[in-house]
């Protein structure tokens, strides 16, 4: 992965980043960019986030189900409480 580029370096070029993507498409490299050179976020091209996006949705519905199955102590958790779960997290995520 290639440097991480300060926030304002980032903004400064994201027309540049932006034509390039329109080039690449999914190939194109993601910029990872933060404060004092911190990887902080990344900005991917569109359709390489519509490849990684129900990966991601996922991982989150996953991290949500485990914090719920944690809080729930000795609680029994049925099947539907475990789909509401997973429900809430898409419609979170705007899903």
């Amino acid at each position: 992965m290639a440097d991480v580029l300060p926030t304002n370096e980032a903004r400064a070029r994201l027309n540049q980043i932006a034509a390039t993507f329109e080039r690449t498409g999914a190939a194109g490299e993601p910029i990872t960019f933060g404060s004092h050179r911190r990887p902080q976020a990344v900005i991917v091209p569109w359709e390489l986030w519509r490849q990684l996006a129900p990966v991601i949705e996922d991982v989150l519905d996953v991290a949500t189900a485990q914090v719920r199955l944690e809080n729930a102590g000795t609680q029994r958790i049925d099947h539907s409480d475990v789909l509401a779960t997973l429900h809430e997290a898409r419609a979170a995520a705007g899903g």
